[in-house]
């Protein structure tokens, strides 16, 4: 059902088997008593992980903090219509689609920082007045430091935004890259996959430079990884996990994309 992976924590899945959800983190298999019906699970650190119900009546709480032994250490509402989750020091983004953009509560925001203590640090439409809005955030990733990478639909700018400073980078990106709903950024180079007319393929793009190359396909839903990660997009297609490393020595030369 989804998926994450990190370099230092290893493997975490969510999944059904015989009509019930488990989560399996490196191997050990996990029965969370939680009311999940639709789930994202994330990484937090290593005796964490976060397993998120995509939506919510705005009041109960759809968002948990689990230890490894399937105990919940904390929760909170995230909000309705949650489209994507990623977990940094700074917090827990959580970017929503238009349902929940168009619905009542903390999703009206369409991209909220919340603390791990599930307050929120920032709102995207609240803290920022010169930023195009967002209607659908079809993608985010980790950016370095505290920052964030989105692509929201229907401006279709890659934006790069530090919620402590309140500033925000945009690029304008090349008409063949609109729609992608995966994203990872590093160095200088984007790379975007699953765009309205070019259903997994996979494009690398020199920030604000030309147009995009074609580099290959990734297969199932996939989504972007951090900075932090070794390799740069994960999917889920079918009854397989995989991760997805673009070899490009030239992400870091002479950047200056933070």
């Amino acid at each position: 059902m989804d998926a994450d992976w990190s370099d230092r924590y290893g493997w975490l899945v969510v999944q059904k088997r015989h009509q019930r959800m488990e989560c399996v983190a490196n191997g050990v298999v996990l029965h969370p008593n939680v009311p999940v019906r639709f789930p994202i699970i994330r990484w937090v650190d290593s005796e964490r992980f976060l397993l998120a119900d995509t939506r919510s009546d705005g009041i109960s709480d759809n968002v948990f903090l689990m230890d490894l032994h399937g105990n919940v250490q904390g929760s909170f509402c995230g909000g309705d219509g949650i489209e994507d989750i990623a977990v940094g020091k700074e917090g827990i983004w959580i970017s929503y689609f238009d349902e929940g953009v168009f619905g009542k509560g903390i999703s009206a925001e369409g991209l909220v920082l919340f603390r791990f203590d599930g307050s929120p640090a920032f709102k995207y439409h609240s803290h920022l007045t010169d930023r195009p809005m967002i209607i659908d955030c079809y993608a985010i990733c980790k950016g370095k430091s505290s920052t964030l990478w989105l692509f929201p639909y229907d401006d279709f700018s890659l934006i790069h935004l530090d919620p402590y400073t309140k500033a925000m980078q945009r690029y304008e990106v090349p008409e063949q890259l609109r729609g992608s709903q995966a994203l990872c950024v590093r160095g200088k180079y984007a790379y975007f996959c699953n765009g309205y007319h070019s259903k997994e393929e996979l494009y690398s793009w020199n920030i604000g430079k030309g147009k995009p190359d074609k580099i290959g396909r990734i297969h199932g839903a996939a989504r972007g990884l951090g900075p932090k990660e070794t390799s740069h997009f994960i999917s889920v297609d079918g009854y397989s996990v995989n991760v997805y490393t673009i070899l490009n020595t030239k992400e870091y030369e002479g950047s200056r994309v933070k």
